[in-house]
């Protein structure tokens, strides 16, 4: 077990509380990206981290993985880390690649979990990276629940904001990026963003992320030519019902 991913989920989300069991399709939003990760090819096990009981009995009743975490953790990352620190403790053993999916992002395939994990994998120099795909149109780049990101020529951030960056005024669609919340860390990364004292855009704009950045330390994006829509609101989870249901 050298690779796993972890699914961070919680009850109360500001935007929409109990997204997580929510029904797309007749099935809950966060088995989708349970089933989706457990067909990945680089991924051993997927687990989802929850402080809350009525996601641990629901999912301890399809056999699924659950690993419980403290309530207090604002930030995914550091509720994935509480989870791999169990994981470890429980099969006695270090886990090398650990990636963090999102569990709002049912749209999400197992190939494009693979481009991410494979992208970190491969490459020794690497310690996180982070999906993205094309915005494709001003009102998703004007969307503030949409976490935009702009890059180097080299692809890694330079910046997330839930603002239109860069500026909106002259929108074009090939400069337009978004995360997609498939986020792989090689171990020491993920322990160094626990180590490390949530930053001030972090806070400011409610993004992992952030952290690294804001310690000069780089994440590599690489883009996936795929079509997303996370579940931010009610709204995003019929459009995306009826996307699931047309595909």
């Amino acid at each position: 077990m050298k690779s796993i991913c972890i699914i961070p989920v919680r009850m109360g989300s500001s935007r929409f509380y109990g997204k997580p069991l929510k029904k797309i399709n007749g099935i809950p939003m966060t088995q989708i990206c349970y089933e989706n990760a457990k067909k990945s090819k680089f991924i051993d096990k997927v687990f989802i981290a929850t402080p809350d009981k009525e996601i641990k009995d629901y999912f301890k009743k399809h056999n699924i993985d659950i690993i419980m975490t403290s309530i207090k953790h604002k930030r995914a990352s550091d509720r994935t880390y509480e989870a791999l620190m169990k994981i470890e403790k429980k099969y006695n053993k270090k886990i090398n690649y650990i990636t963090m999916l999102q569990g709002d992002e049912p749209m999400i395939t197992s190939d494009m979990i693979d481009k991410a994990t494979n992208t970190l994998i491969k490459n020794k120099k690497i310690g996180c990276v982070n999906l993205m795909s094309k915005i494709n149109s001003l009102k998703e780049a004007k969307d503030k629940n949409l976490i935009k990101v702009v890059v180097d020529k080299n692809k890694c951030a330079l910046y997330f904001s839930r603002e239109t960056i860069p500026n909106g005024i002259n929108y074009k669609r090939d400069n337009y990026f978004k995360q997609v919340c498939v986020m792989p860390f090689r171990r020491d990364y993920l322990i160094k963003f626990h180590k490390l004292k949530p930053t001030f855009l972090e806070k400011k704009e409610s993004i992992d992320m952030l952290r690294f950045l804001e310690n000069n330390i780089n994440v590599q994006m690489t883009l996936t030519k795929n079509y997303t829509q996370s579940v931010d609101t009610s709204s995003d989870l019929n459009k995306v019902s009826k996307l699931l249901k047309k595909n």
